[in-house]
């Protein structure tokens, strides 16, 4: 989808119905049996044989989540991916997995992720980690649907922005007080110069945040992550994967290039008193601040009343 244009957005009749899923495989065996598994399960099923078949439906329909395999007859299925992707009827949200009828490997699965696939899924997958997979990016799905009906995404990257960001800390905190579970924000930038244009942060926030994670744009070049079930030493963790990820670099550990800022904060007990989970990506970003502002003294900074460096 082109930057800057807004995905359709949900219809009424969408937000009623069972959710959808949309199967295309050339075998007839292999829908009927995620069709077994889905239809319990509360969702209602659609079914397409070829590339054509799968692109008539996407048009014909409303499909929540699409399932395609690879190699369907009529299209490639990394190229159909792509294609669905830069379809207005088919919104960002979208859930697409692509199958195959092998155990996957980490390159094939990183090959999916860069052609918008939201997983790849061998053919080994049981009943119950298929539904609870779909389950999670349905969820995902539910919360984007909501953010883009009422102004919370950013239409450039298709993440949060700003406002959306800090109601989801919101509700994640809320969840992770009740579950007294660990959350942290890593709030990072990318300079300039540093030739990383948005839509490549976001291709890479994309892979490397998880399904729970809310991912949010707070600023031109800034970006951050609100991670649930995460603590300090995480957060810090992720950082570093990010900027691995993002800037290319020596190898050794005690040299970073001046690319990449990142803050993070983080809170072991959310239940704790007078814990405010807006205060992280507050902490975080002050964190961020102090990097950019001396980046000397650490580019990667955890805050603590006055954002040290750990």
């Amino acid at each position: 989808m082109p930057s800057g244009r807004f995905p359709p957005v949900p219809s009424a009749r969408a937000a009623t119905r069972a959710p959808l899923v949309l199967i295309a495989d050339a075998h007839e065996w292999f829908s009927r049996a995620i069709e077994t598994v889905l239809v319990p399960g509360g969702y209602s099923v659609l079914k397409a044989y070829t590339a054509q078949g799968l692109l008539r439906q996407v048009e014909m329909s409303e499909p929540d989540a699409l399932i395609l395999a690879v190699d369907l007859p009529g299209g490639d299925g990394l190229n159909l991916c792509r294609l669905l992707r830069a379809d207005g009827r088919v919104t960002p949200s979208t859930p697409i997995i692509l199958t195959q009828p092998t155990p996957t490997t980490r390159r094939q699965m990183l090959a999916a992720l860069r052609a918008g696939a939201g997983d790849l899924w061998g053919q080994q997958l049981d009943a119950e980690e298929l539904l609870l997979r779909l389950t999670a990016q349905l969820r995902a799905k539910a919360h984007a649907d909501h953010a883009w009906a009422e102004g919370l995404v950013d239409a450039t990257t298709q993440l949060y922005n700003a406002r959306g960001l800090a109601r989801r800390v919101r509700e994640l905190g809320a969840e992770a007080r009740r579950r007294a579970a660990p959350l942290a924000c890593v709030a990072f930038a990318v300079e300039e110069d540093a030739g990383q244009s948005a839509e490549r942060v976001t291709r890479v926030l994309r892979q490397a945040a998880r399904t729970s994670d809310a991912v949010g744009r707070i600023g031109p070049r800034e970006f951050a992550v609100i991670a649930p079930g995460t603590g300090a030493d995480a957060a810090r963790q992720l950082a570093e994967r990010l900027a691995e990820a993002l800037v290319d670099r020596p190898r050794r550990a005690t040299v970073m290039r001046a690319e990449f800022l990142a803050g993070y904060d983080a809170v072991a007990d959310a239940a704790a008193p007078k814990f405010d989970p807006a205060t992280l990506l507050a902490h975080a970003s002050a964190a961020l601040a102090t990097a950019t502002r001396d980046p000397a003294g650490g580019r990667i900074r955890q805050y603590e009343n006055g954002s040290r460096r750990v």
